[in-house]
């Protein structure tokens, strides 16, 4: 897990107050407009006239952190306060707690952003000997609407095809596999997406077969590449192709470099591209 530190500098939402954390709460940024991610996110509370902050905003590539964990957030201030979080937290809750912000802009990946936020939520756990009776979402706080397919059945049928109370539940027990055995975060809590690699490199097309850069597609669709000093020979996954050095890089054929990977190539004539794609069939 790769933490990004990107730490405010605006004065009104960074007090510069320190705490001791008695908590972690979840929050969502309820912004689904694309390009609504983690770095814009925080840029909005760096603005000299944004009086709100979180210590962690979560997109589906990348964790930001505003704020040292001992530093006051603004995340979840309010006129009122639920009796638990009074009796649990203290009368200001920002003055003991650890806010996230789980990005829902309309161009990220959701499934991604949501294995990111139970890997970093985990990860806090850890270093502070918590359990997740620790977790609160917004609205165990302030009753407020966050994050809200966490608190309403319409947002979480939408996100998760469950309801909000087993949204939440699935949310800890996902975090809780994590404390416990590090083992994957459920799949049947996210939804379902497809996969798609582009890679910066292109390849060439002779005499009607197209060729592709031989390291830079095995490896990048997680294939081992091995010299043989012995035949002059490429292998991928233990299986020789044909290579052609061209300029210092090999190329093989799209069919032959995708049966070596155990994929299937097909060519998209209107955009000249190669696409591999998996038999469907996991280990």
């Amino acid at each position: 897990m790769r933490i990004t530190d990107c730490f405010l500098t605006n004065p009104n939402a960074r007090p510069g107050k320190t705490i001791r954390p008695k908590g972690v709460v979840i929050h969502w940024t309820a912004n689904k407009t694309s390009g609504a991610n983690a770095m814009a996110n925080r840029n909005y509370f760096n603005k000299p006239t944004t009086i709100a902050s979180a210590h962690y905003i979560v997109d589906d590539r990348q964790i930001i952190r505003c704020l040292p964990e001992n530093e006051m957030a603004y995340h979840v201030g309010a006129k009122s306060y639920k009796q638990d979080a009074l009796n649990r937290l203290s009368s200001y809750p920002n003055n003991c707690t650890i806010g996230i912000e789980m990005c829902v802009n309309a161009d990220g990946r959701f499934s991604e952003m949501y294995r990111k936020t139970v890997e970093l939520v985990s990860h806090i756990l850890k270093q502070y000997g918590w359990g997740v009776d620790k977790l609160w979402r917004h609205f165990d706080v302030t009753g407020k609407n966050c994050p809200a397919f966490f608190v309403t059945n319409q947002e979480a049928l939408a996100y998760f095809g469950v309801t909000a109370v087993m949204a939440w539940e699935n949310f800890k027990k996902d975090v809780q596999r994590l404390l416990t055995d590090d083992s994957l975060v459920r799949e049947d809590a996210l939804p379902r997406c497809a996969i798609q690699i582009e890679l910066p490199e292109t390849g060439a097309l002779h005499e009607g077969v197209a060729y592709l850069p031989l390291r830079a597609v095995a490896e990048g669709a997680g294939g081992k590449v091995e010299w043989d000093p012995l035949t002059k020979g490429v292998k991928v996954n233990g299986r020789e192709v044909t290579a052609h050095n061209v300029n210092g890089i090999s190329y093989t054929s799209a069919r032959e470099l995708a049966e070596a990977l155990k994929l299937q190539a097909t060519w998209d004539a209107e955009r000249k591209t190669v696409i591999l794609h998996g038999n469907g069939k996991r280990n």
